[in-house]
């Protein structure tokens, strides 16, 4: 066997119901994947990866099905892959606790399990709802156990490490730059190149 390394990109678009993930050769491709698969959320996260794709040269496919295109690199089997980079972002506006119990109390119907100190009123958060479920008593008609289901927020202050962007993926925290975020754009820099 003759093995070389490609890289190649992924993103993810995840909102707290489904994570969306397509390959991208660069920031225009990331565009028009956030804008057909946007989910219809108020906030969401994308991540970007670089994965490096061991090929076997000495193979090759022409007839490759479509639900396994992403197994091969020019018709050659990919056989082992590893995440070099990543990048994360969140989108598409800054939210404050106010916003998101506003959000919630619309969407749910309360507020959830979503408390934060009165101290981070003018604080910009992140937050996601999750599904949770448990099995509970049984039923003494029937035997079977009963399933609890409820929903949870997970929820936390933005840091000066948190990159979020508006949906045309100009960064407006931590700073407002008006541009890509620098770590977005370095790592496309990076390229689909031969990885030696």
């Amino acid at each position: 066997m003759k093995p070389d390394v490609f890289a190649r990109f992924k993103a993810s678009v995840q909102n707290p119901l489904l994570t969306l993930e397509e390959y991208i050769s660069g920031i225009n491709d990331l565009q028009k994947v956030i804008a057909v698969h946007k989910p219809n959320d108020i906030q969401y996260c994308v991540t970007v990866w670089r994965e490096n794709c061991v090929v076997d040269m000495d193979k090759k496919y022409k007839n490759i099905p479509l639900y396994q295109q992403y197994d091969y690199i020019d018709g050659h089997p990919i056989i082992a892959t590893d995440t070099d980079t990543k990048f994360e972002f969140i989108m598409p506006k800054i939210l404050y606790p106010n916003d998101i119990k506003k959000y919630l109390l619309e969407h749910y119907g309360s507020t959830l399990n979503f408390k934060p100190d009165e101290s981070t009123v003018n604080t910009p958060m992140t937050f996601s709802v999750h599904n949770a479920r448990s099995i509970g008593l049984r039923s003494f008609a029937t035997g079977a156990p009963s399933i609890i289901k409820w929903k949870t927020v997970s929820y936390r202050p933005l840091s000066d490490k948190d990159t979020v962007t508006d949906e045309h993926l100009n960064q407006i925290w931590p700073e407002k730059t008006g541009k890509f975020p620098v770590g977005l754009v370095e790592l496309f820099n990076r390229g689909t190149e031969k990885v030696h």
